[in-house]
């Protein structure tokens, strides 16, 4: 499920050449939401100055409207500019949304991000967002399925890649349609890409019926954000436990590595930050609660000192080696989570 190569793929961290990042020790944030040696700044710095830095810099990311994963970050944003009171950054929302409200229908039209243009119609009401959310629900509603009794494509026009799935999809596809919708188009993708050690590989190839045999972190992210949206189907609240007790296994003080299950690969700190955005999911359960703040604490640890979560750059579908040797930088994949995690009253 999928944009151009380029566009479309995921992300992982920086490669073992470059050394791998130390996992820092958990931190929980304490009760009146300052956070112990919480960047930037090495003293205690509060839960909105935090706020305020990570979205300040998520702002000043080149996004494209649609690219891949942009929609929890502008969601972020929009959430943080209603809690610190900044009016302006709504409106910088609204500028870079606005010009791609009148498009016409587009093979990318299933990278738009219903949450963030639902979220941009609550706090700025009056603009035409309803045209873009139909088009990503067609493009969804109507895409390709090469292979009878096997789940849909949405590129097939790609070479090469023309009949992959990707776990990517399920965070988009999950909250981006109607519930009675949403819950069967994600139990048909999960049962292909989730296998018996409850991760999810990251692509399922529908014309070999056949996955790609990486547990990418990231994509254990996209997953667990798919599945919450539909928790409260039964299927879907059984794969939800079977991945978040393979998560619970494979957890670094609140860090996963680039390919989960294999000891030797470097940290993605975006799947700390998703982890800890991941509202709603065994809520009563307080070891995953204590997982969920030490993942909070790891990134917010990782800070570069300018609000930028560094994470890994996107990420074409592979084979294992070629998940281990990623440039890192800062994206939405890692501020928009982050965000969403600061700004979850669940975890202060």
């Amino acid at each position: 499920m999928g944009a151009t190569p380029p566009d479309r793929t995921d992300g992982r961290t920086g490669g073992r050449s470059g050394g791998r990042r130390r996992v820092p020790a958990p931190r929980r944030a304490p009760a009146s939401g300052r956070i112990p040696g919480a960047r930037p700044g090495s003293a205690d710095v509060s839960r909105d100055d935090l706020i305020e830095a990570v979205a300040s810099r998520a702002l000043s990311y080149s996004y494209r409207i649609w690219g891949f994963g942009e929609g929890l970050a502008l969601v972020g944003i929009l959430r943080a500019a209603q809690r610190l009171d900044r009016p302006q950054w709504i409106e910088a929302v609204a500028d870079l949304v606005a010009p791609t409200l009148p498009r016409g229908p587009s093979t990318l039209d299933h990278l738009i991000s219903v949450e963030a243009l639902t979220e941009l119609d609550r706090l700025h009401p009056g603009l035409p967002v309803q045209g873009a959310i139909d088009r990503f629900r067609t493009a969804i509603r109507s895409a390709d399925r090469p292979v009878p009794d096997r789940p849909a494509v949405h590129r097939p026009d790609l070479p090469l890649l023309g009949t992959t799935v990707w776990v990517d999809c399920l965070h988009t596809d999950g909250p981006g349609l109607p519930q009675d919708e949403a819950a069967p188009l994600v139990e048909e993708v999960s049962a292909v890409l989730q296998d018996e050690s409850g991760l999810f590989n990251h692509s399922y190839d529908v014309a070999t019926g056949l996955t790609n045999g990486v547990h990418l972190g990231r994509g254990q992210g996209w997953a667990l954000y798919g599945l919450r949206s539909v928790r409260t189907d039964p299927a879907a609240a059984a794969r939800l436990d079977l991945l978040t007790n393979a998560l619970a296994r494979h957890e670094h003080n609140g860090a996963w590595r680039t390919i989960v299950d294999d000891p030797d690969a470097p940290i993605e700190y975006s799947l700390s930050a998703m982890v800890a955005a991941g509202d709603g999911v065994r809520p009563e359960d307080p070891q995953w609660i204590a997982i969920r703040q030490r993942a909070l604490a790891a990134a917010v640890a990782a800070l570069d000192g300018r609000g930028g979560l560094p994470v890994s750059a996107a990420t074409s579908v592979g084979v294992a080696r070629d998940y281990l040797e990623r440039d890192t930088g800062v994206f939405p994949w890692g501020t928009g989570p982050l965000l969403l995690a600061l700004l979850s009253d669940d975890l202060f």
